[in-house]
């Protein structure tokens, strides 16, 4: 099968790959489209991954073939999958020793990929491939949303139009949140959130800006989206007394923070990583029910040939881009 490989120059290179094949517990799903994640941007140059890697964890397809013991599934089911043993409470570990395409179990920038039988979770009818394929980010935005314990009356703002930032916005919208402020600094982005039909400021006067685009009121919750190590303290400063500042955001550095003004507002910071299960549940509804803009999210697709490319493009500072699919049929 044709897949893409880290090379030793830490580059992504198209070659050919014995097809895996299930084990026990296991079926081997035919991908149809894979999101490139920011998490993959970032951690094409570490050591963490070494050479020979499959990366890609954003992905939809059709079981393919089914191993020994499993039941409930047949071949040609159509699925996205939960990339990680689907567990109800936090284990980075388990999440780092089982995830798909982030450890040595190879990911779906792939013609196929062999997953555990609980990663499994179907496509209704009316969702399809490429929708499928937003499952996984949608759930990390509704995650987010859960740690927050944001209320649909509640004022928020999201630092970053990205993928993650975008998708936190239309999470909210989703949820019934009405009164929403987009902070971001590439005027692209910042112009495509606009298309989507948000308040979307720059960086220039952003503190009054957002106060204005949320009607006076300061945010009671603050999602930091961004991963620049500015974000987070912009936050703090956007937040309302006694508000929340929730990072999404992927930062390996240790950031400055006001922690006066933190106090004096009684603000909190918590963070979010990756989602639950019932976050899965609830983006393949509201994905089914039509409240995701879903093919307005998705700015290309590309073949596997072609995810050096893509990388490149979306590594750029002035990308136009939110989410890239790779279509392993071409």
């Amino acid at each position: 099968m044709r897949a893409v490989v880290v090379t030793d120059a830490r580059r992504l290179e198209e070659r050919e790959l014995e097809t895996p094949e299930p084990g026990p517990g296991q079926v081997r799903v035919k991908v149809e489209a894979c999101g490139i994640c920011g998490s993959d941007l970032h951690m094409l140059p570490s050591p963490q991954i070494p050479p020979g890697s499959v990366m890609g964890h954003e992905f939809a397809g059709v079981i393919d073939v089914v191993g020994e013991a499993v039941e409930g599934y047949s071949p040609g089911e159509r699925v996205c999958v939960y990339p990680f043993a689907p567990l109800d409470h936090h284990d980075l570990q388990v999440a780092m020793e089982s995830g798909i395409g982030m450890s040595e179990h190879p990911g779906a920038y792939a013609e196929a990929v062999i997953v555990d039988q609980g990663m499994l979770w179907r496509l209704p009818e009316g969702v399809g491939f490429e929708e499928g394929a937003l499952v996984e980010p949608l759930a990390v935005a509704l995650h987010g949303l859960n740690i927050a314990e944001v209320a649909a009356g509640d004022p928020c703002a999201v630092i970053g139009a990205g993928p993650i930032g975008t998708m936190t916005a239309v999470a909210l919208r989703a949820r019934g949140v009405e009164r929403i402020v987009v902070i971001e600094k590439n005027e692209r982005r910042l112009e495509r959130a606009r298309r989507l039909g948000f308040e979307a400021v720059g960086l220039d006067a952003v503190h009054e800006r957002t106060l204005a685009a949320l009607g006076g009121e300061p945010p009671a919750a603050v999602f930091e989206c961004a991963g620049n190590p500015a974000a987070p303290n912009l936050a703090v400063e956007l937040v309302a007394p006694t508000g929340r500042v929730v990072l999404l955001g992927v930062l390996e550095e240790p950031v400055a923070i006001s922690q006066l003004l933190l106090m004096l507002k009684e603000a909190q910071i918590r963070s979010s990583f990756a989602y639950r299960p019932g976050d899965f549940d609830e983006a393949i509804a509201l994905i089914q029910a039509g409240k995701v803009p879903a093919q307005d999210l998705i700015t290309g697709r590309a073949p596997l040939g072609q995810a050096q490319q893509c990388f490149d493009d979306l590594l750029s500072p002035e990308t136009e881009h939110l989410k890239v699919l790779l279509k392993p049929a071409g």
